[in-house]
């Protein structure tokens, strides 16, 4: 197996580990079993346990903004909304990284904890990708100039957030409603999209009124 393949196994393994038995109860020993190598091995490939869960992290969220969003390139704020609903949806279905995420949420409160510069800035990152959407929708005219653009992005990511951990209380409790809160995740940030829709998006060719 080639080194880029044994990263990328590591990586996977570590996806689900972390996903299941959060940052504190995932060992690289535990990793590195699961990879099928020795903990030296891994450790030429990832430093320390730190580093490899920061991995985990840009990993997510690389893969969320290239092939979900855009990497940017979505210059329509209501493109970008809708896209932000298929990436709901993509996580709904994708137990470990809702959990990564999740777990990541709490540790936040540790200012020591490797993930907390990495969820401090996700979470500001999400909020100006949409706030500044909005603001170039209002330049184009597809968005209403009184539209309250950070209060709606703060909103959007709130939302997805909380479902998030909604979702995962229900599937690691064991509960049937955990495939229901699956769909209803979706369905939910559908609801809140196109209420907002509704209310401050100004249709093309549509005269504009204040």
């Amino acid at each position: 197996m080639g080194s880029e393949n044994k990263r990328e196994r590591i990586l996977n393994e570590a996806i689900a580990l972390f996903g299941s038995h959060g940052y504190a109860g995932t060992s690289l020993a535990d990793i590195a079993a699961a990879s099928d190598i020795s903990k030296a091995g891994l450790l030429h490939h990832f430093s320390s346990k730190e580093e490899l869960f920061a991995q985990v992290l840009e990993r997510r969220d690389r893969r969320d903004r290239a092939g979900l969003l855009g990497d940017g390139r979505i210059e329509d704020p209501w493109e970008l909304l809708d896209a932000f609903t298929v990436l709901v949806e993509h996580n709904a279905e994708n137990r470990d990284l809702v959990a990564i995420y999740t777990a990541t949420a709490i540790s936040v409160l540790d200012a020591e904890h490797p993930a907390h510069r990495w969820f401090a800035g996700h979470l500001t990152d999400s909020v100006t990708m949409i706030e500044a959407a909005l603001e170039r929708g209002k330049k184009a005219g597809t968005v209403r100039p009184q539209a309250p653009s950070r209060v709606i992005a703060r909103s959007v990511v709130a939302l997805s957030d909380g479902l998030q951990i909604q979702r995962l209380c229900s599937t690691t409790s064991g509960s049937a409603a955990g495939e229901c809160l699956s769909t209803t995740m979706v369905s939910e940030i559908r609801l809140l999209i196109d209420g907002l829709k509704a209310r401050w998006r100004i249709d093309p060719g549509a005269r504009r009124t204040d």
